[in-house]
């Protein structure tokens, strides 16, 4: 019977397997296409299947893996006015971007007063960014805000940056 033993250079060897992933770098200014997801939230203006072509991105990203995206053009400015911001804030974790952007405006409906989050959650292949935005609103659990309680309302995305070097 034959036993090897664990030296300190096999342990050295391993350590990248249970270490967390060194972020990419997602930075960089791209090119979005959105395909709304069904209305659970039944805003106003949603259209299950509905796309937007050519969305500017810009990211930026530290060398800690923190990122910053910020939407620009018609839709960042819609998003300014709807929710008070256009620009998503998290990390970057290996391949995988994990940000939200906290809406700033209160809407109400009846007694029912709210903002809405969107949660971003994506991943790098290449210099393609790939992945989905969860519209979630943040009620103030009055009976009136109903649906929006629990709803999420997802759109999928893809978009793409001049190839890195």
């Amino acid at each position: 019977m034959r036993t090897t033993a664990l030296t300190l250079g096999s342990l050295a060897l391993l350590a990248p397997l249970f270490a967390g992933c060194a972020p990419a770098d997602v930075a960089g200014d791209y090119t979005v296409n959105t395909t709304d997801g069904p209305n659970e939230c039944q805003l106003a203006g949603w259209t299950e299947g509905e796309t937007r072509m050519g969305i500017p991105v810009t990211v930026r990203q530290d060398d800690t893996g923190a990122v910053q995206l910020d939407v620009m053009g018609v839709v960042g400015g819609l998003l300014d006015l709807a929710a008070g911001s256009s620009v998503f804030v998290g990390d970057v974790n290996g391949n995988d971007v994990d940000a939200e952007l906290i809406g700033q405006r209160s809407s109400q409906m009846g007694g029912c007063n709210y903002t809405t989050t969107i949660e971003l959650r994506a991943t790098l292949d290449g210099d393609v960014l790939e992945g989905e935005l969860r519209y979630r609103p943040v009620t103030n659990d009055h009976p009136d805000c109903g649906v929006l309680a629990m709803c999420a309302n997802v759109q999928s995305f893809n978009g793409a940056r001049p190839p890195t070097e």
